[in-house]
Parts: C-alpha cells; structure tokens; sequence
C-alpha cells in the first residue's frame, strides 16, 4: 500500500509540474513573440494576446509526426526531458547526499537547457522556440524548468508528510 501510495504521490507531483514548465514556456514564448511585434509599432490588445495564447496552447497540444512516423507534441518533449532529469537526480542523489530542493532545480533548470541545445542540433541551427533566440529568453526558459524542479520537490514532499 506504501508503494501504490508513494508512486500516485510521485506522479501527480510530476504532472503537475511537467503542466506548470510546459505552460510557462508557451507563455514566455508567446510574451516574447508579442513584444517583439509590438517594438516593431503593431497594436496588441488582451484580446489578442489571449487568442494567441490559446492557440499557442492547443498548437502543442497537436501532434506532429518525425522521424519513424511517430507521433509527438511539445508537452511529450517537455515531459520527457523533465522525467529523464528527475531520474537522474534520484540516482545521483541515492549516492550523493545533495538538498534535494537545489538539486531537483538545478535538474529542471538543466533538462530545459539540454532540450533546447538537441533541438537546435537537430534542426541544423533553427532554434523552434522562439523565446530561446536570445541569451535571456533561454535563461528565462531554464529558469522555468528549474521552478518546475522546485515544485516536484515541493509537492513531493508535502503529499508525503516530510515539510522541510
């Protein structure tokens, strides 16, 4: 029963917080694309930074098809490299005794980095997040996935009863 109970508690915390960077992305995204047009003298109301928002949140939400044939969306990408970091750091932090807040930051703070770096290579150069063009959009990028590590660790914690 512990362990039906730790992995719900380990799961929910994980899709809270793979939702939370995923959206906060598309945010930061979506804000960087409209102040972008916005320098360049284009109107932009709430209403439009509201539509555009939601339809950058159901753009990936939509499935795209690469190499292979199988079918992926952003949140996938997202999910993926944010699972592969937590993991990680679990195994790193069985041998090495770190603050597992600093750690599961610095992990989603990483796992963003990673994501975007192999997206680029991928690519040949053409970076698919738009607010990752610059040195500042991607640290604002990284620093989202680093508040997402902060709240898997956070929310893990807290459902388990052990509140630092």
């Amino acid at each position: 029963m512990f362990m039906i109970k730790k992995i719900i508690i380990l799961g929910f915390s994980f899709v809270l917080s793979a939702s939370l960077v995923g959206s906060a992305v598309i945010l930061q995204s979506t804000l960087w694309n409209l102040f972008w047009l916005k320098t360049q003298g284009f109107d932009i109301s709430w209403g439009t930074f509201l539509l555009t928002f939601s339809h950058d949140i159901q753009g990936a939400l939509s499935p795209i098809l690469v190499q292979w044939g199988v079918p992926i969306n952003f949140y996938s990408v997202i999910s993926a490299s944010l699972l592969i970091a937590f993991l990680v750091t679990f195994l790193v932090r069985l041998m090495i005794p770190i603050n597992s807040r600093f750690s599961y930051s610095f992990s989603g703070f990483l796992s963003i980095y990673v994501m975007i770096t192999l997206t680029i290579m991928q690519y040949d150069g053409i970076i698919l997040i738009s607010g990752a063009r610059e040195n500042t959009g991607l640290f604002v990028l990284c620093c989202v996935g680093a508040l997402g590590g902060f709240l898997f660790d956070f929310l893990v914690n807290r459902f388990s009863g052990r509140v630092k």
